[in-house]
């Protein structure tokens, strides 16, 4: 019984280490702002390397309709922490604290778009390209205060508690496909429970018949014994998965999650309607 409950147990985590990397949560599914200065943006970008699928994360970043329609971003802000090249001409620059400023040309007008890379995610597809998807950060109001993020890959006891049902704490967690993996050999491991012990009672039965043969006998005894030992496997199998389903949700990473951590604080520089400036620092109770 042991080394069937190793061997079942094996040969899920292989099959595990098999299905790669898991999609992230936040892929299809933006998080919430924290605050009304910016909104999430998923890009989803080709590229015939992953370089030039940035690049073409950015350009889609820039042109976006949608996200031209909600900039309402200060005209000429001040540029000098950043490097490189503005967004004209096809071209873009990126800040050395992980914040792009592209310049946006809207009804004739210059606005500098601020977002910052929160994570990316990146696939092969069938035809030889790389899909990136890239979530932003991106401002849509003068002085925006981005939140602070992170991302987590651990679900806590939530995902042990519902693996008390086999798979779901993997489906909970973003791996569909090894959550599903485990209920579809679950329910074949009880499956094959129930039904070795259903031939293993028929036959024992035969077996107390009366009136059989010695041949008759010995067949029926083969039979039953055979039945028993499917049966003690099977038991074996279902525990190994149910044990490997347990110990995976409790341990295993998930899909990658953003969490948003709301700054208490802002401070930003203002101007004044009479061309007065200064530094403005605003905290949240």
């Amino acid at each position: 019984m042991q080394k069937i409950v190793f061997s079942a147990f094996l040969f899920l985590f292989s099959f595990s280490m098999l299905l790669g990397e898991i999609r992230p949560e936040w892929v299809g599914n933006t998080p919430k702002a924290g605050n009304d200065s910016y909104v999430f943006i998923e890009v989803t970008s080709y590229g015939s390397d992953l370089a030039g699928a940035k690049i073409e994360a950015l350009k889609k970043l820039a042109s976006d309709q949608q996200l031209k329609k909600s900039v309402r971003i200060s005209v000429n802000r001040d540029k000098s922490r950043h490097i490189g090249q503005n967004f004209k001409n096809e071209k873009f620059r990126e800040s050395i604290q992980d914040q792009t400023e592209v310049d946006v040309n809207i009804s004739g007008d210059v606005y500098t778009l601020q977002a910052n890379e929160v994570d990316s995610w990146s696939t092969q597809v069938p035809n030889g390209m790389v899909e990136l998807h890239t979530l932003y950060q991106v401002a849509v109001a003068p002085n925006p205060t981005f939140d602070e993020t992170y991302y987590s890959t651990k679900y806590g006891s939530a995902a042990v508690v519902r693996s008390l049902i086999p798979g779901w704490g993997q489906i909970y967690k973003g791996s569909k496909a090894k959550g599903w993996t485990i209920i579809g050999a679950e329910v074949a491991a009880i499956g094959g429970i129930i039904y070795t012990e259903n031939q293993r009672s028929t036959y024992e039965s035969k077996v107390n018949t009366r009136g059989i043969t010695t041949n008759q006998l010995k067949t029926y005894k083969n039979k039953m014994d055979n039945f028993e030992t499917a049966r003690n496997v099977c038991i074996g199998a279902a525990a190994a998965i149910y044990i490997y389903n347990l110990v995976d949700a409790a341990v295993a990473p998930g899909a990658r999650r953003v969490i948003v951590k709301p700054r208490r604080y802002a401070m930003g520089p203002y101007v004044t309607p009479e061309g007065g400036a200064g530094l403005s620092l605003a905290y949240t109770f």
